[in-house]
């Protein structure tokens, strides 16, 4: 059985975003479904949940649960927030 690691990680629209309010909430309001579909390709026994921030409409929560080890993982989010026009960034 393979090690499962959770993952903790802010989700938002930069300010100078190409993204109008329709597309944004479109992609935020999918994420997780978007999220558990590309993680599922490699890792489906993966779990993503995602929750509103303090900061706003513009950024999101995120916890995951995966066997994918840190490449694997950074790949799949880096491809994710270039296609989407979102940054990613870890908590620490």
């Amino acid at each position: 059985m393979a090690l499962k690691t959770n993952f903790s990680f802010e989700v938002q629209y930069t300010a100078g975003s190409s993204r109008n309010k329709a597309q944004r909430d479109k992609v935020m309001g999918s994420l997780q479904a978007t999220l558990q579909q590309l993680l599922a390709a490699q890792d489906p026994e993966a779990e993503v949940m995602v929750s509103d921030s303090q900061r706003g409409d513009g950024n999101k929560l995120v916890e995951l649960t995966t066997t994918l080890q840190d490449a694997q993982l950074a790949g799949i989010l880096k491809d994710f927030s270039e296609q989407h026009g979102v940054s990613v960034a870890a908590f620490e």
